[in-house]
């Protein structure tokens, strides 16, 4: 879960949104800007002012109003962004076009609401301007349904490769979205069809589509891509063939030249390609292909991954292949083998995992402590790591003991519920434990662990108390209404003034392993760049870490308590807009909408699942390279802003 957490303060907003007047102009266009940027930062549901501003004569101000009715996401705002489809501004028309897409994707929106929107977008993507159907396809996209799913098929035939590759994108968020179940044969068609595209970006997005789960039907088509010459093409075939292979009945996963593909795409001259290869074919039972090269891969990812591959195997003769990597340096290799060794010798693994508990680096010994979890005599060592000097250890001890209830009882788990001194991320596992058990004997426990301190100050905590009882309530239908409580009111923290933020600013993310350059989006996310110019001065991310690394997809980092659970106390309102996350993009974690804060992750490589979800501020122009060797536990030295 991307995690940071706290309330929303109108200063933060305000001062980052500010703006010297443009010379020549009235004031009044810095009159309506501050009122749309009130209401925007109010999260206004139904405001006059934006309505007003979105039919102004000044461009400029109903640009603001469409990008912030965008970013409320209320449907009282659906028939004026239709009306600003047609805006006679570019720029306006453009924003009208995202807003509108992004307020399909709202929860709250009905299906007869989303189907107009739909059906709005349908008819100007056969009348809008060449430079702007690639960005209608897209918000169609996110707001079409079944009755789409055949008009964006057939754009994936369009002259214009943007289009293509938006419709390709367009069909995956179908799906994403759950708009449909399921693509239809001609659609499946369509879409392996552009997998010979011209266009390599048409390719890799048409690939894409099948990359979150089980298409069977793409089979043939997808190992034939996974040769592709095009290395994001390959990678997400490869990512989709390893679903394929992960079917409950293997034999409908790779075979025969879904296999081929694999094994030669293990080979590949990208990491991130090998190491979907090395996962994919563990997938499909077929770990025993592995080469022995990429368990001694220059990337520490590739080697985490063919390790992750033999423990997904189940074939304990294969044990063998994890004994170098048992003492490896790179704690991400190492923890997956250890890992991975209990996967296929369970009771035999104990001795190894006793010892890995005892490693200096937290991540080693927390993954040990999870690898831990059911395997014979392993209830006490558990128990002590509940007592280990780092709250990340503890909260992975917690997480294996819980799981079972005759080594943890109800009553132990109450009594770290209730223990006021109960470090925040053992609290966070110990709420996941009772939500997982839904005995009404946790009530009294969660009730009391609702005024911890630690509770009251992290709002993410709180609603995961709340969340729980509620779960309890729905699990005991003879009416113990154990949520019914009303919710705390957020605590109050001292507003933050950030200053205005500049449209655009390059920074030095300096960690231990090098330098990454960062140039951030000023203009799309003053308030969000602005914070992190703030507290980057301040020195908050010095000596922070990288606590969560997931291979193939994000770094994430800049957490003060370098566990995900930490903020710097306040929370930044979501600054969506059309930047996208390609392989670099610099954006924020949230737990929901407007709660992000200090934390930042970047991508490895592309990932549209996260457009129109979350708030890219910045994008890496050096240092990938570094990016792609971080570890867990990889330390932040400090990040300044680049001298120009």
């Amino acid at each position: 879960m991307l995690l940071c957490c706290g309330p929303v303060w109108f200063t933060v907003w305000s001062a980052a949104h500010a703006a010297a007047p443009t010379p020549g102009k009235a004031p009044l266009r810095d009159a309506a800007l501050e009122e749309i940027r009130t209401q925007e930062s109010a999260r206004a549901r139904d405001s006059a002012v934006l309505r007003r501003a979105a039919y102004a004569r000044d461009a400029v101000t109903r640009t603001a109003a469409f990008r912030a009715m965008g970013r409320i996401q209320s449907p009282a705002y659906a028939r004026t962004l239709s009306v600003g489809l047609y805006d006679r501004d570019p720029a306006a028309r453009e924003e009208a076009v995202f807003a509108l897409g992004q307020l399909a994707m709202a929860e709250s929106l009905g299906d007869n609401e989303r189907s107009k929107i739909a059906t709005s977008l349908a008819g100007l993507s056969r009348k809008a301007p060449a430079s702007l159907r690639p960005r209608v396809v897209e918000a169609w996209g996110k707001a079409g349904g079944p009755a789409s799913e055949r008009s964006l098929s057939g754009l994936l035939k369009d002259k214009d490769p943007a289009v293509r590759g938006e419709a390709a994108l367009a069909l995956f968020r179908l799906k994403f979205l759950k708009r449909i179940r399921e693509h239809s044969p001609a659609t499946v068609e369509a879409l392996t069809g552009a997998f010979t595209d011209p266009d390599p970006g048409v390719r890799w997005r048409a690939v894409h589509a099948f990359s979150r789960g089980l298409e069977p039907r793409a089979l043939e088509a997808l190992a034939k891509a996974a040769a592709d010459e095009d290395a994001w093409t390959r990678f997400f075939a490869v990512k989709a063939l390893g679903h394929l292979g992960g079917s409950p009945d293997r034999r409908s996963g790779p075979v025969g030249a879904g296999v081929d593909a694999l094994v030669k795409a293990a080979k590949d001259l990208s990491p991130w390609v090998r190491a979907e290869a090395a996962r994919a074919l563990g997938a499909a039972g077929n770990a025993g292909l592995l080469e022995p090269a990429l368990f001694a891969d220059d990337s520490a990812h590739v080697r985490a991954a063919a390790v992750e591959a033999v423990g997904a195997s189940g074939e304990p003769e294969l044990a063998g292949r994890l004994t170098p990597l048992l003492s490896e340096g790179s704690p991400l290799a190492r923890a997956a083998a250890v890992e991975a060794l209990a996967k296929l010798v369970k009771d035999a693994a104990v001795p190894v995992l006793v010892r890995e508990t005892t490693h200096p680096h937290w991540w080693v010994r927390s993954r040990a402590y999870l690898a831990l979890e059911g395997l014979s005599g392993a209830e006490a060592l558990l128990k002590g790591g509940l007592k280990d000097a780092d709250a990340r250890v503890a909260a992975a001890a917690l997480e294996s003991v819980a799981k079972s209830s005759a080594a943890f009882t109800d009553a132990d788990l109450a009594a770290v519920l209730r223990d006021p001194k109960t470090p925040l991320e053992v609290l966070g596992a110990a709420v996941d434990a009772a939500a997982e058990r839904k005995s009404s004997f946790f009530i009294e426990p969660l009730r009391a662990a609702m005024k911890n301190p630690q509770t009251e100050e992290f709002e993410e905590l709180r609603n995961h108390v709340l969340e729980t009882l509620e779960v309890i309530d729905r699990a005991h239908p003879e009416g113990l209404r154990a949520s019914s409580d009303r919710r705390p009111a957020q605590r109050s923290r001292r507003p933050r003034s950030f200053g205005p933020a500049p449209d655009e600013a390059v920074v030095i993310v300096e960690t231990e392993k090098g330098d990454i350059e960062v140039t951030l989006a000023g203009r799309e996310a003053p308030t969000h760049v602005a914070s992190f110019l703030a507290l980057a001065s301040s020195g908050v991310y010095n000596g922070t870490v990288w606590h969560r690394v997931v291979s193939g997809f994000v770094i994430q980092g800049g957490d003060p308590r370098g566990s995900g659970w930490g903020d710097a106390g306040f929370t930044l309102p979501d600054e969506i807009g059309p930047p996208r996350f390609d392989r670099g993009t610099v954006g924020m974690p949230n737990a929901g909408k407007d709660t992000g804060g200090c934390q930042l992750f970047v991508t490895h490589v592309p990932a549209p699942h996260l457009d129109g979800r979350y708030t890219a501020f910045g994008r890496v122009t050096r240092g990938m390279e570094v990016v792609d060797r971080i570890e867990p536990g990889d330390r932040i030295v400090r990040v300044y802003l680049k001298s120009p």
